[in-house]
C-alpha cells in the first residue's frame, strides 16, 4: 500500500507506519505470504501493541489490559498460525510473468483491503475525517479470526469495550 493512497484516504502517519510495516514485520517473522494474509489483523494488533503509543494502546491500557501480556499471546498466535500455513501450503508457487521470467507474485494490497475498509468504517461511525490507529484498533477486534478471537476474550477485549475506551481517551 502506498504512503500517498493512504494519506489520500485521510490515515493519520502513525496508522499508515502500521499499514506499511506489516509485511515486513511479516517477513521478520519468516512469515510465509499465504500466513501473512491470513493473519494481517493479528499482525496489526501485534504492531499496535509494540510499536505505537497512539489513542488504540492508551484505550487498551485505559480498559485495564495488560499490553505486554496480550502482545505476548499475539505472538504465539502468530508463530502457530505461520507454523500451521508452512505446512498447509508447502513452498511457494512460481508463476510465469508477462516478461517469461518466473516467480512468486506477491499482492501486498488485497489482504489488507478489508481491514483498512472496516478502519475507514469505523472512522466515519465516530464522525472523524481522518484513519488512526484507534480504528485500526476496532477494526481488528471486528475481524479477528478464530484464533485472534481466543486471545481477544481471554483478554476481555470485546468491540464495545474498547469503542467506549477509545471514545473515553479522545474525550479527554
Amino acid at each position: 500500500m502506498q504512503n500517498q493512497d493512504l494519506s489520500a484516504r485521510h490515515f493519520t502517519s502513525s496508522a499508515i507506519h502500521i499499514v506499511e510495516q506489516l509485511w515486513q514485520r511479516a517477513a521478520d517473522r519468516s512469515m510465509s505470504t499465504a500466513a501473512t494474509e491470513q493473519t494481517v489483523p493479528m499482525l496489526a494488533l501485534w504492531s499496535i501493541l509494540r510499536w505505537e503509543r497512539k489513542v488504540g494502546l492508551v484505550a487498551l491500557e485505559r480498559m485495564g489490559v495488560e499490553v505486554d501480556v496480550v502482545a505476548r499471546d499475539v505472538d504465539h498466535a502468530l508463530r502457530a498460525a505461520s507454523t500451521k500455513f508452512r505446512r498447509q501450503m508447502g513452498p511457494p508457487k512460481l508463476q510465469t510473468l508477462p516478461s517469461g521470467q518466473r516467480g512468486i507474485v506477491v499482492d501486498h494490497d488485497a489482504p489488507l483491503a478489508p481491514l483498512l475498509a472496516s478502519a475507514e468504517h469505523e472512522a466515519l461511525g465516530l464522525n472523524h475525517s481522518y484513519v488512526g490507529t484507534e480504528h485500526l484498533l476496532l477494526a481488528i477486534v471486528q475481524l479477528a479470526d478464530t484464533r485472534l478471537r481466543e486471545v481477544l476474550d481471554r483478554h476481555r477485549i470485546v468491540y464495545d469495550r474498547v469503542r467506549e475506551a477509545v471514545v473515553e481517551v479522545l474525550q479527554s
